[in-house]
């Protein structure tokens, strides 16, 4: 069922992403086109066409020309044209830098044969539930060393750094920052982040609020866990870019 929503989600999103697309196309086009062109275009019709409308009518109709492309000059354009490339963005999306893919790997460990997590669910690998291809992970795979990188590689990218990224749209964000968010979505899966105080708090800029926030995931099958209490605390302290704690809370095993 997870899955399915997960699916869902995604697909609302693509749509919600083609539609912002349009409407910045179609803002964009209006923003091209100077007001006095409009008017001109108005004003140059044939007598007989303009004659159509009531006099009063096309003084309104060259107001709401000018009206409408000034607005369009000043409402920002969406953020899906940004991602989509139809208008240029000043910050570039960021990557999950080497320290963040460090934490994951240390709390993480590869292991080659399925296993059963303390949630209970098969996993290989990197702590992946489930392959590219969606196929949940069962018991008895086996997969390569060289898999196991391929696939967290590629699913880190897909499913958690380009929608960590989505969801915090266009509030301000450090590379640590990022990567300590992206590092907590792939524990504890992006539905949950989505509705985490961790984003909405980074989202209002609190950031002291947002990095203490990464302390209420610590809880495996409602108890409270001690490795989640220390991977809670590494992603704070990497998100706060306080790299001494972040390797005191790795023994020593990731920093910058």
């Amino acid at each position: 069922m997870s899955l399915i929503l997960e699916r869902a989600r995604a697909a609302a999103h693509a749509w919600s992403v083609r539609v912002a697309a349009i409407g910045a196309m179609i803002s964009a086009g209006l923003v091209a086109i100077d007001p006095a062109t409009l008017q001109a275009a108005w004003l140059g019709m044939p007598t007989d066409v303009r004659a159509l409308f009531p006099e009063h009518l096309q003084s309104w109709i060259g107001l709401l020309l000018f009206v409408g492309v000034a607005i369009a000059r000043m409402v920002p354009q969406p953020a899906a044209a940004h991602r989509l490339g139809l208008i240029s963005s000043a910050a570039p999306a960021l990557i999950v830098g080497p320290v963040a893919i460090a934490l994951l790997h240390h709390f993480e460990r590869c292991r080659l044969a399925a296993y059963l997590c303390p949630a209970g669910k098969w996993t290989i690998g990197w702590g992946m539930t489930y392959y590219p291809d969606g196929r949940r992970v069962k018991a008895g795979d086996r997969i390569t060393q060289e898999q196991a990188d391929a696939m967290f590689a590629q699913l880190l990218a897909r499913d958690f750094a380009a929608p960590v990224m989505a969801a915090i749209g266009r509030t301000p964000v450090t590379a640590a920052q990022f990567g300590a968010m992206v590092a907590l979505a792939y524990n504890i899966g992006m539905g949950a982040f989505r509705k985490s105080s961790v984003l909405r708090l980074h989202r209002l800029a609190q950031i002291d609020a947002a990095a203490r926030a990464f302390a209420l995931f610590n809880k495996s099958n409602g108890q409270v866990s001690s490795g989640l209490v220390r991977r809670r605390a590494a992603e704070a302290a990497l998100y706060l870019s306080n790299f001494a704690e972040l390797k005191a809370q790795t023994f020593g095993e990731v920093t910058a």
